[in-house]
């Protein structure tokens, strides 16, 4: 359908069924609700731009999420230089987008998800983006190395990587004796990094 010139149609089923985990994805990584959410807004434009030239080398779902990578890591670079310019003149100020949620979140949000955001956010990008990718987008090895340009072994290495550090910052939590909120048992716990509600798409 993508390439049959269908666009309209093909983005619309995007949209329905990989807008929130991308959103999810975008929102991770920028450490910010409303960063992710227009990332995710920028996904979709540049996907509309480039589907014409989609070559079924990957399935629709890698190549998206390639897009939003790519993305993510432009406005990193862009946001990461005007922190070190405006940091010779103003306090650091990252702690307050340093989590993705937003205000109104962080009233309900249980503490054990607080330090999941905080454990992510600390993770190096690499690792991150890794973890990300196999939890929360479900790719496999072979995909997320196809997607980094890596080898699957690398890719393997990152993932368990980035959940042995997650395991270690989340070690308070997972060695608490009881849950007094009722929420998630210890290995949950654990394995829920796909857990964030992410922003979603706006169509016009």
């Amino acid at each position: 359908m993508m390439r049959e010139g269908h666009r309209e149609r093909a983005l619309e089923l995007m949209a329905r069924a990989w807008a929130q985990p991308i959103g999810r994805f975008c929102c991770a990584l920028a450490g910010s609700a409303a960063e992710g959410e227009d990332l995710l807004q920028e996904t979709f434009i540049e996907a509309w731009r480039a589907m014409e030239t989609f070559r079924a080398e990957s399935s629709p779902r890698a190549w998206l999420y390639g897009i939003a990578r790519n993305l993510c890591a432009s406005h990193l670079r862009r946001r990461d230089r005007r922190r070190s310019l405006f940091g010779r003149f103003f306090a650091d100020s990252s702690a307050e987008n340093a989590h993705c949620r937003s205000s109104e979140d962080n009233a309900v949000r249980s503490e054990e998800q607080v330090l999941l955001d905080a454990a992510l956010a600390d993770l190096k990008p690499a690792l991150r983006e890794a973890v990300l990718l196999h939890y929360q987008g479900h790719f496999s090895m072979q995909e997320i190395a196809d997607m980094l340009e890596i080898s699957p072994a690398n890719a393997r290495k990152r993932v368990s990587l980035g959940v042995g550090a997650l395991r270690e910052a989340l070690r308070p939590v997972l060695m608490k004796p009881e849950n007094p909120r009722g929420g998630q048992d210890e290995n949950e716990q654990s394995e829920s990094v796909s857990g964030n509600q992410g922003p979603r798409v706006v169509r016009s």
